[in-house]
This record gives structure tokens, C-alpha cells and sequence, in this order.
């Protein structure tokens, strides 16, 4: 089996603690906690992958751990701080992490919050010409853009994005014209997610998501 995780909400700091806002609600964090989201956070990784850059972080800056990685993960998964799921092949492991998630755009991104992710990359170990890569990929067309001015207007799930961009209806402009325009006749977001698995743009709209979320434009709630 196959599983990938990933981070739901987004980071913020309060009275210099760090807190994850997701769903509107802002929660606190462990050090253990923090640590593990953090290695997490902008990336789709398997478990053991996390667990080692898990313990490597905690390694580098001394941090005793109050938990085990797997008590911290599990703290995480049941607090809606890190979704996972799995199946046999990595392919529909990721539709089925990604389908029931939220897409929530970040906005556009100034000079300086470029600045401090290429300078959080640098210090992450990612090579320069990679860092300038991933900055110069900021500028968003097709299929991302869609997307993202789409999701700013209306919270939508990965599988009713996908729907969406089957049927062309990307200028809906109510919630509430999302399931008499989008769903077919007798269905639910769960049956939605299990056809939408079989569309004709399932696979260029998975792409765009993971593209976004790595260029750090959107979180997922």
C-alpha cells in the first residue's frame, strides 16, 4: 500500500507562538507538533519520508521529543492538522488524498514573500538553481490560474474541481449553484469523488493542484 500525507491549514504567529489556522480556527502546536507540520507543510510525502525529515529537523535544532513521531502524527491527523490517505498505487493514493480536500488560495505573492520562501528553501537544503526555478514558476496560467481565481470565489474540493473542468462551468458564481450545476442526478461528494476518478480531466486537475500547492499558492482545509 501507498499512503502520502499532507498539511491542512495555514501557518501564522501569535504573540510570537506559531499557530495553524484551518477552517477558520486557530490552534496551537506542540514543539514535537510544530516540527512535524512544518516538515510536512508545502510537501506530499510518504510516511517514512516524513519521519526522517522529522527526526533530521529535530536533530538539527536539539529538541527532545515529548512524543514519538508516530504519537505526534497521529496527535496531528486527529486535530484535521494533516490528512493521509493510501491504496495500492501511488496514482490513486494521491486522487484519493486529494479529492475530498479543500483548495483555499493564498493570494498573490509579493517580492517579499518570495524572498522568504527562497530564503526558507536555501536554509531547507534546496539547491540554488532550483530555488530559482521554483521563483521564477510563480507567474500562473492555464489550467492553475482557472483554479485559484475559481477557488477565491467559491470552497471547492478536489473532486468537484475536477467535475468543474469537466463541464466547463467555471464561471459559476454561488455555492450554492455547485451541486445543481456540478453533481449529477442522486449524487453526494462521496459518489462525486468515486466517479470523478474516472473523468477525462482528473489528471491534468491533480496536476494543477499539486503544482499550486508546491508553488506555495494554496493550503488545504
Amino acid at each position: 500500500m501507498v499512503e502520502f500525507l499532507v498539511t491542512k491549514g495555514n501557518l501564522v504567529v501569535r504573540n510570537g507562538e506559531p499557530l495553524i489556522v484551518v477552517d477558520g480556527e486557530e490552534k496551537a502546536l506542540s514543539k514535537s507538533e510544530f516540527i512535524l507540520w512544518t516538515s510536512l507543510n508545502w510537501k506530499i510525502l510518504n510516511k517514512e519520508s516524513l519521519e526522517k525529515e522529522f527526526d533530521r529537523r529535530m536533530k538539527k535544532y536539539g529538541i527532545d521529543s515529548e512524543m514519538s513521531f508516530e504519537q505526534t502524527l497521529y496527535r496531528l491527523k486527529t486535530r484535521g492538522l494533516v490528512a493521509s490517505k493510501s491504496d495500492y498505487l501511488a496514482a490513486d493514493a494521491l486522487y484519493n488524498l486529494l479529492k475530498d480536500l479543500y483548495v483555499v488560495p493564498l493570494g498573490a505573492v509579493s517580492a517579499f514573500k518570495k524572498a522568504m520562501i527562497f530564503g526558507f528553501m536555501l536554509i531547507d537544503g534546496v539547491p540554488i538553481d532550483k530555488c530559482r526555478e521554483a521563483m521564477a514558476d510563480f507567474d500562473l496560467k492555464g489550467i492553475e490560474k482557472q483554479i485559484v481565481c475559481f477557488s477565491k470565489r467559491l470552497k471547492v474540493s478536489g473532486a468537484e474541481l475536477i467535475r468543474i473542468s469537466d463541464k466547463g462551468l467555471w464561471d459559476i458564481k454561488s455555492e450554492e449553484d455547485i451541486v445543481p450545476l456540478a453533481y449529477e442526478e442522486h449524487e453526494d461528494i462521496d459518489s462525486l469523488g468515486n466517479y470523478a476518478r474516472f473523468s477525462k480531466d482528473k489528471t491534468k486537475v491533480l496536476e494543477a493542484i499539486v503544482n499550486l500547492y508546491l508553488k506555495k499558492q494554496i493550503v488545504f482545509e
